[in-house]
């Protein structure tokens, strides 16, 4: 009653009072908002410290023997275990089972290798097909100095074979092979022309005559039906002179080797080579793996 009539006879004085007790319920509300926000603060820095504390009991150790090769297995390459990466297949000279025997042997008689065009007219072909079309031509179809310069050394190169071809024959006698120069009109055999022994071999100084015992391997890059170069290796020349000009590359030593072009019939010069005995090693291929 008392509020009732201060408030009829004094209104303002009891707004006032009444923002009093609101300021006051907030101001207690804040309080304790802010008292929930320490609390939990101090619980979570509780908590990390708690995590980061050393442990009393030690840690148990795992022991696990991990082996590198499971770990890191290596790298798989497809020509590990095939012929020709497999350090166990031997590849010693052979002579071929199409040898001859002893008294074949003592009756065959001298034979000349027929000569063979092929090498010298594909490399000839060759000139003509480079300047024509050698991509490094303008635009507007000038022509090119690179192109004309490779066309007529492949033209050149092809005349040298024709040369060679024409006047080098190779002979197989009884005991050695060797390599003749034609002389005489018309390098024609028929015609009276006749053969003189080449001069001295220019990487080794020997003479071109290679007896069949002294031969350890011979073979045709890339390959028998396309000879352009043929290659045997011997070891009648002295050792000394191994590591000249070509043979230097040649890391397996074991003989000099010697390369020329395919200017002869390279499936005759293999027949010979077989008839007469000479080793070679053995090729290895995926068709001999398959059929072990």
């Amino acid at each position: 009653q008392e509020t009732q009539g201060l408030t009829e006879r004094n209104p303002s004085h009891f707004s006032l009072l009444r923002e009093a007790r609101e300021e006051k319920q907030l101001l207690s509300f804040g309080l304790r908002a802010r008292g929930m926000k320490v609390i939990v603060a101090i619980v979570a820095s509780l908590g990390v410290a708690v995590a980061f504390m050393p442990s009393r009991t030690p840690a148990r150790v795992v022991e696990t023997k991990v082996s590198m090769t499971t770990a890191f297995p290596p790298p798989q390459n497809d020509w590990v275990g095939k012929p020709l990466n497999n350090p166990v297949r031997i590849t010693k000279p052979e002579a071929s089972p199409k040898k001859a025997n002893w008294i074949k042997m003592q009756t065959l008689g001298d034979v000349m290798i027929e000569p063979d065009y092929y090498l010298t007219v594909a490399v000839a072909l060759l000139g003509p097909l480079i300047m024509w079309y050698h991509p490094s031509y303008m635009a507007d179809g000038s022509p090119s100095l690179i192109g004309i310069a490779g066309g007529c050394f492949h033209i050149l190169f092809a005349a040298l074979l024709w040369v060679q071809t024409r006047r080098v024959r190779c002979v197989f006698e009884k005991d050695a092979f060797e390599f003749y120069n034609i002389k005489g009109p018309s390098l024609d055999l028929d015609k009276g022309a006749w053969l003189q022994a080449k001069p001295a071999n220019y990487v080794s100084g020997t003479k071109n005559r290679w007896k069949y015992d002294s031969i350890v391997n011979y073979g045709f890059f890339p390959s028998l039906e396309y000879p352009v170069i043929c290659y045997f290796k011997e070891t009648e020349t002295p050792e000394k002179q191994w590591n000249k000009w070509f043979a230097a590359f040649d890391s397996y030593g074991r003989g000099q080797p010697h390369f020329f072009p395919g200017i002869c019939n390279a499936r005759q010069f293999k027949e010979q080579m077989e008839l007469r005995g000479v080793k070679r090693k053995p090729i290895p291929s995926f068709k001999d793996s398959s059929s072990n």
